[in-house]
């Protein structure tokens, strides 16, 4: 067999995620919520830029936050208010079990992205590892906001708890600014200065 059928069952599975909501937002009552896979976009970028300013490696940080939730596609998006009742598959067995089809080396490196981020918050965190965990509840918070902003009422407990997360200072600083700043800002400046010359 080619070993790139491995590689194409693996693409597959991650396709997975877009079919997946987020469930935590259902519980608060989002009536078409994001994927996993839209989160984990956001994800990414967020820990790139995150570590692009801490001074980390933003293409690894990058990685773990496009990889961390990748587990889901087998296990589910377990919300906070479930984990006390249901026992699931470490993110590491689960990991090993989705790459075993990949060639060794790509299947060693995805794995080892899974774990880096599940290891955040341990004293053997990596840097990029700090900035992928605070992208993952930054992307919260963001989507908590553009949630509230469309007339969810039952957002700001995901925002209070996003915002104490935090544990870096850029993530920190970001957060501050993201309760600032309206979700729509970007759009709303572009469209006021639309047509008009730039100097």
């Amino acid at each position: 067999m080619d070993a790139l059928h491995g590689v194409a069952k693996f693409a597959y599975e991650t396709g997975q995620l877009k079919q997946l909501p987020r469930a935590g937002w259902l519980l608060a009552g989002v009536r078409d919520p994001e994927s996993v896979a839209e989160h984990s976009f956001r994800v990414g970028v967020l820990a790139y830029l995150i570590a692009a300013l801490e001074g980390a490696d933003p293409d690894r940080a990058a990685a773990l936050g496009l990889f961390h939730d990748l587990p889901e596609t087998r296990i589910g998006d377990v919300p906070s208010v479930g984990r006390p009742y249901v026992t699931t598959t470490a993110p590491h067995d689960v990991a090993a079990d989705q790459v075993a089809e990949l060639p060794d080396p790509l299947a060693a490196h995805i794995a080892a992205l899974i774990d880096e981020h599940e290891s955040a918050k341990t004293t053997a965190a990596t840097p990029e590892s700090r900035c992928s965990r605070d992208a993952d509840k930054l992307e919260c918070l963001l989507q908590a906001r553009e949630y509230q902003t469309q007339g969810n009422e039952h957002m700001q407990p995901w925002i209070d708890s996003m915002v104490a997360a935090v544990a870096t200072e850029t993530g920190k600083r970001l957060a501050a600014a993201a309760l600032e700043v309206s979700p729509g800002a970007w759009w709303a400046e572009f469209a006021a200065n639309f047509g008009k010359k730039r100097t």
